[in-house]
């Protein structure tokens, strides 16, 4: 965090302003960081601000008039943070009972400037596992390890959970060719795969510019060296703009990704590059997804 700190000292400023709202507005057990910003990998132009306040109790009617007032201080004190801020306002009581569904007690997600009521524990395994490891504690109780403890194979889960939002992005840039490209999701993506790649292998995680380096290390080549210039433009806080060959080079990391999950989990799968259709330089992957799904749900 000290270097993120150093690199953006307005952002310790923000979340010190955020816990001051919060804890003189609500009743709350303890506030928790996690994320980018705990693995020292925050970028203002990529990144997004994690955060999850832990409640004595569920929210009331009165609460949520409480929670327009914080945002509404968070977005004057700074907008460019509060449109990549998510806090996650989670009552403790579903710390411990995560997958029960709650009739009469509510939480609520503030992301992006905007609420969505919840009444289930909102996180992810992998988000369990990276507060556990690396949540850094802003107020209130150190009470990291109520929180669920997520299985050893966490990220194979989260993997395979992620196939279908894989396959739905493989239809968009960096994968097709974009007149209006979105290059910073394009970015998250391609660093996703370095550093989903090395959570499976290791059962740990990695900011995503340690985790580009250590897939260009680990994957000596052409590849290795485009996810470098990728992690070099995220670093830069710049676009992927100036690069050549992205469409082609994110097709090949796409199914070199796939392939090799599979294999680390000493499954070997047909090489996906056959099943791949292009027509007017569009690849269609829908076989290449649906040769997969074979191999998962046998």
């Amino acid at each position: 965090m000290k270097v993120t700190y150093n690199r953006y000292p307005e952002l310790e400023q923000f979340l010190n302003t955020f816990v001051e709202f919060t804890v003189t507005s609500l009743t709350v057990k303890s506030i928790i960081l996690f994320g980018g910003i705990t693995l020292d990998d925050f970028s203002k132009r990529y990144s997004e601000i994690d955060i999850v306040v832990v409640l004595e109790k569920g929210l009331w009617k009165k609460d949520f008039d409480t929670l327009d007032e914080i945002i509404s201080k968070i977005g004057q004190l700074n907008k460019e943070f509060a449109q990549i801020f998510t806090a996650y306002f989670v009552p403790v009581t579903m710390l411990e009972n995560p997958r029960i569904v709650y009739n009469d007690l509510e939480g609520i997600i503030v992301r992006n400037l905007n609420q969505i009521i919840i009444d289930q524990y909102p996180l992810s395994l992998t988000d369990d596992f990276v507060i556990q490891k690396k949540g850094e504690v802003l107020y209130g109780e150190n009470i990291i390890n109520k929180f669920p403890i997520p299985p050893l194979d966490c990220f194979w889960i989260q993997f395979v959970e992620d196939l279908s939002i894989i396959e739905a992005i493989a239809k968009e840039y960096p994968f097709q060719h974009a007149d209006s490209p979105n290059y910073n999701q394009a970015t998250n993506w391609i660093h996703y795969f370095s550093r989903m790649l090395y959570s499976i292998k290791n059962n740990d995680i990695l900011g995503k510019l340690k985790g580009a380096y250590w897939f260009s290390n680990e994957y000596y080549g052409e590849l290795g060296d485009f996810v470098t210039e990728v992690a070099s433009c995220r670093q830069k806080n710049i676009s992927l703009s100036s690069l050549i060959g992205v469409v082609e080079n994110s097709r090949k990391l796409l199914l070199f990704f796939l392939e090799k999950a599979f294999e680390l989990k000493g499954v070997k799968i047909p090489n996906l590059s056959i099943l791949v259709k292009y027509e007017n330089d569009v690849a269609n992957f829908s076989r290449v997804f649906m040769e997969l799904r074979n191999f998962v749900s046998d």
